[in-house]
Parts: C-alpha cells; structure tokens; sequence
C-alpha cells in the first residue's frame, strides 16, 4: 500500500541532509527546525497556530485536555477510522459515541448525529477521510445547536477544502474549534 523505502529512495539525499542538520545542532524538540515546520504548517493551511505534537494520537489527546470535560462525559466520533480515537476519548474517562459513516463518503453521517446526543455529550469528533472532508457545515449546524465542541481529525485530509453554508472555503482542520493532523507515513499529503 505504502512502499516508504521508494519513497525515501526518491529524496534521500534531501532527507539525510535534513535530518543530519537537526541531529548535528543537537536541538531535537522545538527547536528551529519545528518552529519553521509550525509556522509552515500555520502558513499552508492559513491558520493562526500550529502546534506541534509527537503523533496524531497524542495531539488528539492534547486537544480533549484542553476542552473542560469531565470524566463521563460523552464524544461523538465514528467507528470507522483508526483505534486511536475511540482510545483517547477512553483513555482520558470519557465515554465515545459511536455514530455511522455515510456509505458514500466514509465519513461521519451528520443526519445520524442528533439522535446520539444526549444531556451528557460535550464534543463531536469528525474524522476526515482519503482526501475528503466530513460535511463540517452540517456538523457545526448541529454542534452550535447543543453548545458542543468540535475537534477535526485531520489525518487523512490535510489541506482538503471545506465548503461552507456562505459557499466560503476553509481548510479541514479549520471550521470547527480544533482541528488535529499526522504525519505518519501512510497519512495522504
């Protein structure tokens, strides 16, 4: 599916010289070369910050700790991605929701969002799928309805387009209150 080792063929030497810079300065954690990548990353997807985190995990679990949830509080999210999201809504007490994909897309079907939300629901957690983003106006139609919070994974739609109810465009990660991205190599760039 992904083949890294030809991928990497392809620019090693750019790579090898990249990382021997970063190993040579003996900055490895936030140092120059992650605050380029941050202001980069802020740049491309025309956002005010960019945090950088070791892993898609952990920023989804950063992005819940910065939220005031409380333990047994519910996240909606879908069951069809990676297990890192269900397993960060657990990890930190919550309770995931799990609410169906539209077949079409793969990504969350907001038509089945409401019937899930109960008094005890605090957030939804859109998964962005193979380039496509989830429908986000209709998901923050219904998040603003219930006062919940937004947290898009990003993973696998970097710099994918989100068309909005005005017909304005925002990038995925963007529309709702956070949007969270990983690099791991079989993540589409």
């Amino acid at each position: 599916m992904v083949d890294t080792i030809t991928q990497y063929e392809n620019i090693k030497e750019e790579i090898d010289a990249a990382v021997g810079a970063v190993i040579a300065s003996g900055r490895y954690i936030n140092g120059p070369v992650v605050q380029a990548f941050r202001q980069h990353l802020a740049s491309y997807l025309d956002a005010k910050h960019a945090i950088a985190c070791a892993n898609g995990t952990d920023a989804l679990q950063v992005a819940l700790m910065a939220l005031d949830l409380e333990p047994g509080d519910e996240v909606i999210t879908v069951p069809f991605t990676f297990f890192a999201t269900g397993e960060v809504i657990a990890l930190l007490g919550l309770v995931p929701v799990f609410v169906d994909i539209d077949p079409n897309t793969f990504n969350l079907d907001p038509s089945k969002i409401a019937a899930a939300i109960t008094d005890k629901t605090r957030c939804i957690i859109p998964v962005h799928l193979y380039g496509q983003p989830a429908d986000m106006s209709a998901i923050m139609d219904i998040a603003r309805q219930h006062e919940l919070y937004v947290i898009e994974d990003t993973a696998q739609a970097i710099g994918a387009d989100c068309t909005l109810a005005d017909g304005s465009t925002k990038k995925a990660g963007l529309v709702g209150d956070m949007g969270t991205i990983s690099f791991y190599p079989s993540k589409n760039l």
